[in-house]
């Protein structure tokens, strides 16, 4: 996606199929469907422009994508185009036509319209995706972090989580910036909801963040909030021994992000990294004794100037 020529956040006009069903060969490492062949339907698509990213195209446009066609699925996120809804889509242009950069998974990174409680998060993401209104540089952290800000942004209560999924994000950018955005939102947030939320989510997505809960009593939440927070707390602390136990005897993969991906030196180091960078003091350092034994990870930036570093 982070090659995509023409990178657009759209709303959705209309869809239907230009082709029949047909039976394709399922992509390898991505999960899906327990068979060896997909059914897929090419679809044409029309979409308004809301704001270009990346290319020259305004107004209406047209492109095509295929879609998983129907039956049992439990693999990759589906593109799910219904009228109204908002999406980035990452697109190529194929002589006079336009067509996602992908198909199974299929690459876009759909936004919500109108979120909680009536309030409207497309206008917070449109203006955090302007350029230099966020820290990030790099384009798909632009768009990770304007949707992370817009949505915390809006949360209007203690009981309320994201309106996406983390995994979604992580994909678009990967595992550690987006434990490193929450982070950093879960210690400081201007929306004391928010803030919750984004605790929250560190804690329950990524391992060694059970102070996570800590900061989110912080924010502000009811005493029955607290008692509920502790526990979760509890039963966090209870499972950091078993991921360092699997990060100690190398036993891959280590999070859920990995599943579905192959396994490489770079998401190894990635992995150790998410371990290294954890809230939680213990967890990190013992973490950081493992990477000193890791060639791939022995130089992490999480874990220099580290007492135990050989």
């Amino acid at each position: 996606m982070k090659s995509a020529p023409i990178i657009v956040l759209a709303e959705i006009l209309n869809a239907g199929p230009a082709s029949e069903v047909r039976n394709v060969e399922k992509p390898s490492g991505i999960g899906g469907p327990m068979a060896p062949t997909i059914p897929m339907i090419l679809m044409r698509i029309s979409a308004r422009v809301v704001f270009g990213l990346r290319g020259n195209e305004q107004g209406e446009i047209q492109f095509y994508s295929w879609r998983f066609a129907g039956g049992m699925h439990g693999g990759p996120r589906l593109f799910d185009v219904w009228p109204g809804s908002n999406h980035i889509l990452f697109l190529r242009r194929e002589g006079d036509y336009l067509h996602t950069v992908g198909d199974y998974p299929n690459y876009d990174v759909e936004i919500s319209k109108d979120a909680r409680h009536g309030k409207q998060v497309l206008p917070t993401i449109i203006a955090g995706l302007r350029p230099n209104s966020l820290n990030a540089s790099d384009l798909l952290e632009r768009i990770a972090t304007a949707q992370i800000k817009a949505e915390l942004e809006n949360v209007d209560c203690f009981c309320e989580s994201f309106g996406f999924e983390t995994s979604t994000l992580a994909g678009l950018t990967s595992p550690l910036y987006v434990a490193t955005v929450l982070d950093s939102f879960c210690h400081a947030f201007p929306n004391p909801f928010g803030r919750f939320a984004a605790c929250e989510a560190t804690a329950g997505e990524f391992a060694g963040r059970c102070d996570a809960y800590h900061f989110a009593r912080e924010a502000g939440s009811t005493a029955m909030s607290a008692a509920n927070l502790a526990e979760q707390r509890r039963y966090c602390e209870a499972d950091e021994p078993s991921f360092l136990d699997k990060l100690r005897a190398r036993q891959w993969p280590l999070t859920q992000f990995d599943y579905g991906w192959r396994e490489t030196t770079e998401r190894r180091r990635m992995d150790v990294r998410i371990f290294a960078s954890a809230m939680d003091p213990t967890f990190r350092a013992e973490a950081c004794e493992i990477a000193a034994t890791m060639p791939e990870a022995r130089d992490i930036p999480e874990c220099a100037g580290s007492e135990t570093r050989p």
